[in-house]
């Protein structure tokens, strides 16, 4: 058999564990004693119904320095005695936390005293700091106390502030959403504090006199390599699982307010693209009519229902993509990093991703090669009407030489049922001003029982003119979840005429069958191997149109992950592909045929919270009707909490029937945080496939909530020839006035 390899090397594994012993503690953690393990298997349940902390309303004013000075801080209970999460989950957590809750009529305050005798570990100070780099909190609110969805908030011991939304019972998360909150840290000799300030405005919360919200939080400690929760969690889930959150109580009378922000823009700038061979310029900076502005604005509609609109939608100050070399016959995936389209995005999520989504944002705004269409404005409702979760966008884009204008409609809805499960339906529409249109439209379920067991499926179906028939797409997934077991299986199927043009599509017309089993066995008595993990699994694609098999691959792979937070794998995968005509790849012809290859890959990860750290990935083998060689690793110094430089390097070379290539791709970031509200970012990327080199330089001054100054420099050069290819220097500032 061709996967012999493998078994081999599961094995080797097995013989290293059977003779790993536990090491001294070190001085690099005089911390590492281990508490007292359970005797028995903890009772999740049955802690999460005992974990309630009552908050406090308070009429005198809290200073907000990290000092949890103020005699109120005095009178607020105490939610302590966290559960780890790991490395030995559901033992008593090695160093103590203690939490307190206080509020008025327009804050809650939360003050955390984490004792520690490890020393700090502080990655970065910037704003969506490295949340695995860093000791570090995370505050996860309930406020609608629904048991699916929650607003989450983190600090470290340096300051940074990282805040996000977490939906479906922590399965979805949007990291990139922004609200106004403001967090101060502080150091003593036994540890660190926080002190937060969240207002009622930014949450959502329901219209009734009394209030409980959800509440849990997750304590990280670097050098000891501990997560752990004061709700505790099981490993097989994250550690937003808001079902599993204890209550926080005693709300008396909370009040948003009217709770309307606008938020008005200006850019100006100079950008200068070659057109015809020459560069042009397109905006001049110091000319009055190249100046330019807009705005945005947010309105709470109910205290669980918002509305933002746009005008004049301008993203100067996003991160330019990264690039990739692309080594398959079908569509990259590159995420969305604009703003507006980034807040309550997981409120628009259907399905699981991966090879189909029905709505994906970029679609709005931005052509096929990533230029930016210019967008007139929109409107978006998003939160919980009744017992639903709904959300609603519209966007329209302006005419560009031979692109129309738009009008983009979506709108999603879902209805929570018991405590992890729900029903949903989507719509989305995109309509020219040219008269044509495309409609997507269906309904998805998912369903957990016994917090194991779970169900997912979906039914889409497309109307676009002239395309008649097989319009459908429909999925079913069964999977089995355990903290150390889990097999699973689903059918998709995308049919030929399937069009989802506010969508996106990997690989389309086909049918896919899709089996995988893994078995991850914890270590909770090993200070050096946390988990083992063992997976394999095929996948099965058909043809819908031709109704023959297209590719059947066949994988395992082994891995470890350490104590330490480090770890390895390899992997070996045995792949046919059956082309009915002619494909490349990188520009190598393949001819129509039946292609079967077997190829082998090898990872390895340390731990990214050490000053230096880094990864190495490796693939060789048969591909196609030829063989691969793939190095691929990364670089990360981080001298103090200020300054962060990382190197990226991949490498693949291609040696076909009918051709040869050699690509690389190399990326070089510099992040310099001057405090926690300035940052600088610098990013540099060579791919040798388009001979571009591509720099993207931003500087950010937060000079209050919410409201910023942006410099930005973009520069693509084209190597082959020695000549720009387009050029900008932008100017951004924003300001948030809050009513």
């Amino acid at each position: 058999m061709r996967l012999v390899p493998a078994a081999l090397l599961v094995s080797m594994l097995f013989n290293v564990t059977a003779t790993a012993q536990s090491p001294a503690p070190t001085s690099e953690s005089p911390s590492a004693a281990p508490a007292a393990p359970l005797r028995t298997p903890l009772d999740y349940e049955a802690v999460r119904l005992s974990r309630v902390v009552d908050v406090v309303r308070i009429t005198e004013d809290i200073v907000l320095d990290g000092r949890l000075e103020e005699p109120a801080w005095q009178r607020a209970p105490v939610a302590t005695d966290f559960i780890q999460y790991t490395p030995r989950p559901g033992d008593p957590a090695r160093e103590r936390t203690e939490v307190r809750f206080l509020y008025d009529d327009t804050n809650l305050y939360v003050g955390v005293i984490c004792y520690q005798e490890a020393p700090l570990v502080v990655g970065d100070i910037t704003q969506d700091f490295n949340f695995g780099q860093s000791d570090a909190l995370n505050l996860v609110l309930d406020t609608l106390h629904d048991r699916s969805s929650g607003f989450m908030f983190m600090t470290n011991p340096g300051g940074a502030r990282r805040d996000g939304q977490t939906f479906n019972d922590g399965e979805l998360g949007n990291i990139d959403w922004d609200g106004v909150w403001d967090v101060k840290a502080g150091r003593f000799a036994e540890g660190w504090t926080a002190e937060f300030e969240i207002p009622f405005k930014t949450l959502r919360f329901r219209d009734v006199p009394s209030q409980e919200w959800g509440f849990n939080m997750t304590r990280a400690v670097r050098r000891i390599s501990e997560q752990s929760n004061w709700a505790p969690i099981p490993i097989r889930f994250s550690g937003t699982r808001v079902s599993l959150a204890g209550t926080l109580q005693g709300f008396e009378g909370l009040r948003q307010g009217r709770n309307f922000n606008v938020k008005p823009f200006v850019t100006a700038g100079e950008s200068r693209l070659r057109i015809d061979g020459e560069m042009q310029t397109t905006r001049s900076l110091g000319r009055f009519g190249d100046y330019d502005g807009g705005f945005d604005t947010k309105y709470s509609l109910t205290p669980s229902l918002t509305l933002d609109t746009t005008y004049r939608t301008d993203f100067a100050q996003v991160e330019a993509d990264t690039q990739q070399i692309n080594l398959t016959r079908f569509n990259l995936f590159f995420p969305e990093k604009r703003d507006f389209f980034l807040e309550n995005s997981g409120t628009f999520q259907f399905g699981p991703g991966g090879n189909l989504l029905p709505f994906f944002s970029r679609r709005i705004g931005l052509s096929a090669a990533g230029t930016p269409i210019p967008i007139i404005g929109g409107a978006r409702t998003s939160g919980r009407i009744g017992g639903f979760d709904t959300g609603f966008l519209a966007m329209k884009t302006e005419t560009q030489s031979l692109t129309p204008s738009n009008n983009y409609v979506v709108g999603r809805m879902k209805r929570n049922l018991m405590r992890s499960s729900w029903i949903g339906a989507i719509a989305t529409s995109r309509a020219s001003t040219f008269s044509d249109y495309n409609l997507v439209y269906g309904a998805d379920a998912h369903f957990q029982f016994y917090e194991r067991l779970e169900f997912d499926t979906y039914l889409l179906a497309s109307d676009t003119p002239g395309l008649e028939g097989s319009r459908q797409a429909r999925r079913f997934q069964s999977a089995w979840r355990d903290d150390e077991f889990s097999i699973s299986g689903q059918y998709n199927e995308v049919q030929t005429n399937f069009n989802p043009e506010v969508g996106f599509v990997r690989r389309g017309d086909n049918a896919q069958y899709q089996g995988q089993v893994s078995y991850q066995p914890q270590f909770r008595n090993n200070d050096t191997i946390r988990n083992l993990n063992f997976s394999t699994g095929i996948d099965y694609y058909r043809g819908v149109s031709s109704g023959q098999i297209e590719t059947r691959a066949q994988e395992a792979t082994m891995g470890i992950e350490f104590d330490n937070n480090s770890n390895a794998g390899f992997t070996v995968t045995n792949t046919f592909d059956r082309l009915l005509e002619p494909d490349r790849i990188q520009g190598i012809r393949l001819a129509p045929g039946d292609y079967e290859y077997l190829g082998y890959g090898a990872n390895y990860s340390s731990n990214n919270s050490r000053r230096i750290s880094g990864s190495a990935s490796a693939d060789w083998g048969e591909f196609w009707d030829g063989t691969r060689r793939s190095l691929g690793g990364s670089v990360s110094v981080k001298p103090d909490h200020h300054l962060n430089v990382s190197f990226n390097y991949s490498r693949n070379n291609l040696e076909l029937a009918n051709g040869a290539t050699v690509t690389n791709l190399v990326g070089t970031r510099i992040v310099y945080g001057f405090s926690p509200r300035s940052f600088f970012n610098a990013f540099v990327q060579y791919n040798s496939s388009t001979r571009e080199v591509s720099t993207n330089i931003r500087f950010n001054i937060m000079y209050r909530p919410l409201s910023d100054v942006y410099i930005v420099y973009n520069n693509r050069q084209d190597t082959s020839v020695g000549q720009p290819v387009e050029r900008a220097l932008i100017v951004k500032v924003t300001r948030l006035w809050t009513f």
